[in-house]
């Protein structure tokens, strides 16, 4: 028999083997990581992602959480097991963001992953408590003139902390900065008078009410989700025209790069459920969502994010430069 024809034959079958495994992928339960703790926001709606993927696939979507360690050993858990599709990684502005952009970290995340959607999100928003003397943000910008104001962020370095640190920088202020470990511990230290003001998400305003009183969005221009939590309430962009305050804060599901294309097929099929109104209206008020899928849209996304905090981290002397 003809060695040539032998061999082609054999990488036929061999070719057709693996179409058919792909086919039949999933065929055992899947690893969806987290690099948060159970019970915040993050985790919440991965667990409402991974019913939809199970639903979706037909196997069980275990969530697993691994916090800590700046979000790298959760992150390094996904990079270091096979690209086969049954270890996914529910990416964060941390993992694919913030940590990368201050320290030395072990991996890239638009080399090493392939992004599959983007769903979790938020703007920041600036409140003070209900009975602040500030009712507007123009009553604030002064009275933060006048006096040297305490200013609660989650975390330095965090996207609510990189958008206290444009807003002094955009208008002229110096605040006294707490980092209070959540924004949801922000929030309770702001009405708890632990601080003077705080920087929380849009949606805060579910968990906090009629405490706090909320004097302007952080943002360059109004997102359509907004309207549902702070309705009427000014963006910088649409007050002050001219004046920058971006936000990045978005969070989704990634593959580790070399995950063969049609299982990322599958998982993009199985996700496009997450895109729809039925499915947004099981997500917590407490929540903000904007929905982009697909590879390229997200990596695109990424690259924005980056080009917002560069300058910003450089500023504060945090960026890492190679």
């Amino acid at each position: 028999m003809n060695p040539i024809k032998t061999a082609a034959a054999g990488l036929a079958a061999l070719g057709i083997c693996a179409t058919a495994a792909y086919a039949e992928w999933p065929e055992k339960p899947i690893t969806y990581v987290v690099s948060f703790a159970a019970g915040g926001n993050a985790d919440i709606v991965a667990r409402l992602n991974a019913e939809v993927l199970s639903e979706q696939l037909g196997v069980p979507v275990n969530v697993v959480n691994k916090p800590g360690g700046a979000h790298i050993p959760a992150t390094m858990s996904v990079l270091e097991a096979p690209a086969d599709g049954y270890t996914v990684f529910n990416w964060s502005p941390p993992s694919f963001m913030v940590v990368p952009l201050t320290r030395e970290v072990p991996y890239s995340p638009l080399e090493d992953f392939i992004p599959i959607y983007a769903g979790i999100s938020a703007s920041n928003a600036l409140y003070v408590r209900a009975d602040s003397p500030y009712t507007t943000f123009e009553e604030f910008i002064e009275g933060a003139k006048a006096n040297k104001l305490t200013m609660g962020v989650n975390n330095l370095g965090a996207p609510p902390n990189l958008s206290a640190v444009q807003l002094a920088s955009e208008f002229g202020l110096e605040f006294k900065t707490i980092a209070l470990k959540t924004v949801p511990a922000t929030m309770a230290g702001l009405i708890g008078g632990q601080v003077d003001v705080a920087v929380g998400q849009v949606a805060s305003i579910h968990s906090a009410g009629d405490d706090v009183r909320p004097l302007i969005i952080l943002d360059n221009s109004r997102q359509p989700f907004m309207e549902k939590d702070l309705p009427g309430v000014r963006t910088v962009g649409e007050a002050f025209p001219g004046k920058e305050a971006g936000v990045w804060v978005h969070g989704g599901l990634a593959v580790k790069a070399g995950t063969p294309q049609e299982i990322v097929d599958r998982l993009l099929a199985a996700s496009e459920v997450m895109g729809t109104e039925e499915f947004m209206a099981t997500l917590p008020k407490t929540v903000g969502y904007n929905w982009v899928h697909g590879p390229d849209e997200v990596r695109a996304l990424i690259q924005r994010g980056k080009d917002l905090y560069s300058p910003i981290l450089d500023g504060l002397g945090l960026l890492h430069k190679k």
